[in-house]
């Protein structure tokens, strides 16, 4: 596969690139600390985002993002980091060892046919009511929202009505909501973005209750999370006019094996390697797959064969990909934290002053070649939250490693192997902690088709 072009000289610069942040739960702490050194290196080079899509955390990266496009880069991406350093286990979720009886009970009224009992979800999310509220200004949003500091910023969600995809989209004056998708179940609804819509995108099924949205009157209902569907929206960026995306997740842009998981010993799989395999078939594999069409696309337009539907010509979209080098890189990382966390003597005494993680590490830990990925996502520990952070400015730093100055390294062909991360202390230019420095990948063609993620055929 092809390196990141370090950037042509004579290339002219998007006009509106767009953020796509994937759902990730509590990994979603690794793409605020990539993000934290691309929004910099982006803005240094011409080609600030202004257009702003995500799902389940990614959605709450985003719209925290919005809220702050009316400061510099740098201010912006130092905002973004505050509101993950500043989050703990209570501040996503209630005690479990209080919760969880209640939940028991319900489960069991439910079974005995009690009227109005129905048991929605694992955990009581209510403190991430209050968290979604003082996170982000929201009169702020709108603010900017009026004025396109902020073009467009569109959270994902699914309808627990319908099943179907539901973009809310947040659009600044003089934009054009997007026309339903039926080829991928795809709806937009025009919609002043507030804590529900975003609760609502990052409503983990089963584990989280699904969330009810009260506005506007066409997007009334139940939801849970948008990464059911569609948990890279490169297709809402792309039909929101980008002409150039970045994409953060928290997952590599490829199919490729771990040479350790290849190499482990092939134990007969339990129930959290098949959570796994299932995280992977709905988070990762349609993103990958989304990615790889958008690059067969750009090669075809490139060659002068590629139309929209209409007949007029495709253009090349450009991408930059911020995500790990390995699938297992951040289940690894929750795994070392809860290690050095909570075993031993000192562990011990934690886990009862504390003792949320560590029931969680004893229902999702697993012990496969893959133990902690499940754990990951709702690993809402300081410790691994702050290391996530770092983890990712160390990649993104690593991707514009190759880029003379203020160029961005965009891709249209597909991607290179993962690159070795900078060693510590090697970090580019960013925000918040010093650490910064961007990340990139390629943009999708826009058209009425489904066989790309942007639309195009």
């Amino acid at each position: 596969m092809s390196q990141p072009d370090p950037g042509r000289r004579g290339d002219p610069a998007p006009k509106r690139v767009g953020m796509v942040i994937a759902g990730a739960g509590a990994r979603g702490a690794y793409e605020a600390g990539a993000l934290s050194v691309i929004v910099p290196r982006l803005a240094a080079a011409g080609a600030r985002p202004r257009v702003f899509v995500g799902t389940s955390a990614g959605a709450i990266n985003a719209t925290v993002l919005a809220a702050g496009a009316h400061l510099s880069a740098d201010e912006q991406a130092a905002a973004l980091l505050r509101v993950w350093r500043r989050i703990g286990p209570r501040d996503v979720f209630g005690p479990l060892l209080v919760s969880t009886p209640r939940t028991a009970g319900t489960w069991l009224g439910q079974r005995l046919g009690i009227r109005g009992v129905r048991l929605t979800g694992l955990v009581d999310t209510t403190p991430l009511s209050r968290t979604a509220d003082a996170a982000v200004d929201w009169e702020q949003l709108r603010t900017n929202v009026e004025r396109g500091d902020c073009q467009a910023l569109a959270v994902v969600a699914t309808s627990g009505r319908t099943g179907r995809t539901v973009v809310f989209s947040d659009l600044a004056p003089g934009s054009t909501l997007p026309p339903a998708d039926e080829d991928r179940a795809l709806d937009y609804v025009a919609a002043s973005v507030g804590s529900a819509h975003v609760r609502a995108s990052a409503a983990i099924p089963v584990v989280f209750p699904p969330v009810q949205v009260t506005e506007p009157p066409e997007g009334t209902g139940w939801y849970l999370d948008g990464g059911v569907r569609l948990n890279a929206p490169l297709k809402p960026a792309l039909d929101l006019g980008c002409d150039a995306v970045v994409v953060a997740a928290t997952h590599p842009d490829n199919h490729a094996v771990d040479p350790r998981t290849a190499q482990a010993p092939h134990d007969r799989p339990d129930v959290d390697d098949a959570l796994v395999m299932l995280l992977d078939a709905a988070f990762v594999d349609r993103m990958v797959e989304d990615l790889r069409t958008l690059t067969k696309v750009n090669e075809l337009v490139a060659a002068g064969g590629a139309r929209r539907r209409t007949g007029r010509p495709m253009s090349v979209v450009p991408y930059l990909f911020a995500g790990p080098p390995e699938r297992a890189t951040l289940s690894r990382l929750a795994a070392d934290v809860y290690r050095d966390h909570f075993t031993g003597l000192r562990g011990a005494l934690r886990s009862l002053l504390e003792p949320d993680l560590p029931l969680l590490a004893q229902l999702l830990g697993g012990d496969g070649p893959r133990r902690g990925d499940v754990l990951s996502y709702l690993l809402f520990d300081p410790e691994f939250i702050a290391r996530a952070i770092a983890l990712g400015q160390e990649h993104a730093t690593a991707l514009f490693a190759a880029a003379p100055g203020t160029r961005v390294p965009w891709r249209t062909e597909p991607g290179a192997p993962p690159t070795t991360p900078a060693p510590p202390g090697g970090h580019g230019t960013g925000a918040g902690s010093g650490d910064e420095g961007p990340v990139p990948q390629p943009r999708p063609a826009r058209s009425g088709a489904s066989t790309l993620p942007g639309g195009g055929t």
